[in-house]
């Protein structure tokens, strides 16, 4: 089975996603502490976000498979360094605090995105530059991918912000836990089935792309695609579903938060362990890479 073959294409998909966000929190957990490791954490990640930069530049100007993956991969790195920046608290937003109690409507929005606003700028700002630099390329499944990263990063978001009865991980690390205090987990938003909808109907989209392309380059960007959109789809689901992603990266975890992930008793008697089963399926995130990391389940 060649990497052409829409399996294989599915399955280097998940594993990229599985191992790219398990390695990004093991550094952000590992960097944690005096705040220098965190600025050594992004010199390197910086030096990583430019390499993925290179990569997409050489895959946009290559029409052919390698070229579908070059800019795939580029993006996951350039979106990595965004992620790492996240995750450290070291570009989040102006205010640093929780959330003010008693806030709602336009005012707890506002807060929310004063919480977050810089490092959305920050994608903005990056997604410019990309557009202009690759506009006109032969192969822009790269830039597809950092847009498809985007956009369902704010899904995620809004979600999160608008209501996700299982929206916070033990997962979190410890420079963005303070965001924890703007989620909304009491219900389920209404405008869940809607974001759901959207989102299955560009999976579709991608899937019949991919089905319909005449070139072997084409399907495999169509095909990397879909299997990000579907994994963004699931973690969607998880962040209203009473299960855990807690399993899938418990080894990127810092080791005195395994240690307490395994002896903390829940409210029934059962250690948090044995609540964090795994699920199937994004930054999360998100998780970290292809999902929205900052919230995933809720502490019962």
């Amino acid at each position: 089975m060649t990497l052409t073959h829409p399996l294989a294409v599915v399955l280097v998909a998940i594993s990229v996603w599985w191992l790219s966000t398990g390695l990004v929190l093991a550094m952000v957990n590992r960097s944690d502490g005096p705040r220098g490791r965190g600025l050594v954490l992004m010199g390197l990640m910086t030096i990583v976000g430019a390499f993925g930069f290179g990569l997409m530049l050489w895959g946009a100007q290559e029409p052919t498979v390698l070229g579908s993956y070059l800019g795939f991969f580029g993006a996951l790195l350039v979106w990595a360094w965004h992620e790492a920046a996240f995750l450290t608290g070291i570009l989040t937003g102006r205010r640093t605090g929780e959330c003010p109690p008693g806030l709602t409507g336009f005012s707890r929005f506002r807060a929310a995105w004063e919480a977050v606003s810089d490092h959305e700028i920050a994608i903005l700002v990056t997604a410019i530059a990309l557009w202009l630099a690759l506009e006109g390329s032969a192969n822009l499944f790269g830039l597809a991918a950092f847009g498809l990263l985007w956009g369902m990063r704010i899904s995620a978001k809004l979600v999160i912000f608008l209501g996700a009865p299982h929206a916070i991980s033990e997962l979190m690390p410890k420079g963005i836990r303070h965001l924890k205090s703007y989620f909304k987990t009491d219900r389920m938003t209404p405008l869940f089935p809607i974001f759901l909808a959207l989102a299955a109907g560009i999976f579709a989209v991608l899937v019949v792309g991919a089905s319909r392309a005449t070139q072997a380059h084409s399907v495999v960007g169509h095909t990397l695609l879909a299997t990000f959109m579907a994994l963004a789809i699931v973690e969607h689901l998880v962040l209203v579903l009473p299960v855990s992603d807690t399993a899938l990266w418990r080894w990127a975890m810092a080791r005195q938060d395994r240690g307490n992930l395994a002896i903390r008793p829940g409210a029934d008697g059962v250690s948090a362990l044995k609540e964090g089963g795994p699920v199937s399926g994004p930054h999360a995130a998100w998780t970290t890479i292809g999902h929205d990391t900052i919230g995933k389940r809720k502490d019962r």
